[in-house]
């Protein structure tokens, strides 16, 4: 992986900003020594205690609410919408019957407080439609409250015997921050797809503004199961779905289990997560588009080859089952920003293929609807850093020539089309430190210039990209290099339990393990600047300061950066920004520290 910049310089500035500082709040990166989500400390397991790996045959009270969340009541003013204007406030010792829309409009706030059952249940045969979901839009506020202890569930309302994907819709947050053209529509109103058809109210769930620090609540310690409606054919609704969503969103410990669709999917944005599990969703685990710029740490993947989108046979429109799926945007245009450069670091990613068995157990659908660990597409420069890849049919695509440019790997550049390119200035793509275990028991193409079990490649008319120069950029060496089948893919190799079929999987490195070690966070040259500790603090606290005042509230700094963080005297991570050379300021009076190009320096503003 090569850089483009020289280390910049010390430098100290002055700015004359007053902004409030609720306009700050970033989910700082926790440094960890081992790949994953998990460490092998059983007291750590951040999944216990709220998580639920056998959604199907957990028995849940029937609703005795049935009246403040069923939209469709004939006696409501639009019946199929129940609008939130106000503060609507649930109670935790009701179960909730949720039917229709239920929207939370601008300057209204929907609050669910922890241990909150919502049984929900659409019906697309009624008139008007039943879509059965929840939908925040900009301005508007949810604040899904729930704890390790007493999670928020929303579930299907169906018996046990009988709950599927796509017994309801989902969560839909809608923000005001930053995402790049979609379909050509404007920056700050475009709609999700779908919801133009909505015949009793074709105007919901825009999003879009300039507002990087959005806030549309918090949404912590929730459960989403059997969503996923689709609302028109190859148009389902994701398990949770978060347009334009901005940073001051607080978004963590969320569990997305048998979507209809993607568990996640976000449009642009820069809110931050932690601590995301999907488990066995239909379409992508995690889909990242339309320049979606939020730091996420702690995630868990686990597919079950039962559970796969069904257009993946399609002429049109197919579409396999990724564990990530990222693009910019969709017709993959290199001049549409901004751009999507996301970070996820620890996350674990189990495909359809279970330990000990290979890609030619799988089914013949199996075998064609489940593809890639991640497929990088469309101008994406998805970062994936420090997570484990298991039991996938391949574990990387660089899907097109437009992502192997942003790698800014010379060797992959010279056989990209045309020849000459050079560079990207403003993007870099990394897949760095992550365990990959199973590339002998994955596909291998019968040329072998396709796929060979560790990377797949497209090819476009005239690139000259070979198989080979894509799976060196993969392996690597040095301190970002990937550790690829350094065990056997077998039960207790690497995880405790990672089986599908487990009701109680344990997804913590055995004693042994290589996911034990192998995290990087210093080495590579996105994630360093934004961490910092009070170490690097305090060398610098009382440094000296050289005052280089400007007024615009703009820091120039003189070349590009691939990233920088600003941190506050006790290290938390209040602003950051990547592949830039400048950086729009939006703190109060005080002093800071500013991180890049692996260097701490002070920043004072006043």
């Amino acid at each position: 992986m090569k850089k483009l910049l020289p280390n910049l310089l010390l430098f100290s500035i002055t700015l004359m900003l007053a902004l409030p500082l609720a306009a700050q709040k970033v989910t700082n990166l926790v440094k960890t020594t081992f790949v994953g989500a998990l460490s092998a400390d059983d007291a750590a397991d951040w999944t216990k205690g709220w998580a639920n790996w056998n959604p199907k045959a957990a028995v849940y009270p029937a609703p005795t609410d049935t009246v403040t969340l069923n939209a469709m009541i004939s006696s409501l003013p639009t019946p199929g919408e129940i609008n939130i204007t106000g503060t609507l406030s649930l109670d935790a010792s009701k179960v909730y019957l949720l039917k229709g829309f239920v929207v939370v409009r601008s300057g209204g706030k929907l609050i669910i407080p922890a241990g909150t059952v919502i049984r929900a249940l659409a019906d697309l045969t009624t008139t008007p439609k039943n879509y059965a979901s929840i939908l925040v839009e900009r301005g508007g506020q949810i604040e899904a409250t729930g704890s390790a202890a007493k999670p928020i569930v929303i579930t299907s309302a169906k018996e046990v015997a009988q709950r599927e994907r796509g017994d309801w819709g989902g969560v839909v947050l809608a923000g005001k921050a930053l995402h790049n053209l979609l379909n050509g529509s404007t920056n700050d109103n475009v709609q999700m797809e779908g919801f133009n058809n909505v015949s009793f109210d074709a105007n919901l769930a825009r999003f879009g503004g300039t507002n990087p620090m959005d806030n549309s609540g918090i949404f912590r310690y929730v459960r989403l199961e059997f969503g996923g409606l689709a609302f028109e054919v190859n148009k389902e609704i994701n398990g949770l779905t978060l347009g334009a969503v901005g940073s001051e969103t607080e978004l963590h410990h969320v569990q997305v289990s048998f979507s209809n669709d993607d568990s996640f999917e976000w449009f642009g944005g820069s809110v931050n997560a932690s601590h995301l599990i999907s488990f066995k969703t239909t379409d992508d685990d995690f889909d990242t588009d339309n320049g979606f710029s939020g730091l996420n740490q702690f995630g868990i993947g686990v597919r079950d080859p039962e559970y796969f989108d069904a257009t993946y046979s399609l002429a049109s429109g197919s579409s396999t089952s990724e564990g990530f799926e990222s693009d910019n945007e969709g017709t993959g245009t290199a001049a549409v920003a901004p751009y999507t450069n996301a970070v996820f670091s620890n996350f674990t990613m189990v495909g359809p293929i279970e330990a000990g068995k290979t890609y030619n157990d799988l089914s013949a659908t199996a075998k064609s609807a489940f593809r890639r660990g991640a497929r990088i597409r469309r101008n994406s420069s998805l970062r994936i850093a420090n997570s484990i890849f298991m039991g996938y049919r391949n574990f990387l695509m660089l899907d097109g020539d437009s992502c192997l440019r942003n790698t800014n790997d010379l060797g992959l550049l010279a056989l990209v089309s045309p020849s000459t390119a050079v560079p990207s200035a403003t993007k870099q793509l990394y897949f760095t430190n992550n365990l990959i275990v199973n590339t002998a028991a994955a596909y291998t193409s019968t040329t072998d210039t396709t796929a060979n079990g560790l990377v797949e490649v497209a090819r476009g008319t005239n690139s000259k990209l070979k198989l080979a120069a894509l799976t060196a950029w993969v392996r690597q060496t040095g301190c970002t290099a990937n550790n690829i089948d350094p065990v056997a893919y077998a039960t207790g190799t690497v995880l405790v339990n990672p089986l599908y079929s487990s009701a109680t999987p344990d997804f913590r490195p055995v004693a042994g393990s290589p996911a034990l070690s192998g995290a990087d966070f210093t080495c590579n040259p996105v994630l360093s600047n934004i961490l910092t500790d009070a170490k690097e603090i305090e060398l610098v606290r009382y440094a000296p300061v050289y005052p280089n005042p400007i007024t615009d509230g703009t820091l120039q700094f003189g070349m590009l950066v691939e990233s920088y963080g600003i941190f506050d005297m006790n290290g938390r991570l209040l602003q950051y920004g990547f592949d830039t050379d400048k950086a729009t300021i939006n703190l109060p009076s005080g002093m800071y520290f500013i991180k890049l190009n692996n260097q701490v320096q002070k920043l004072i503003v006043r």
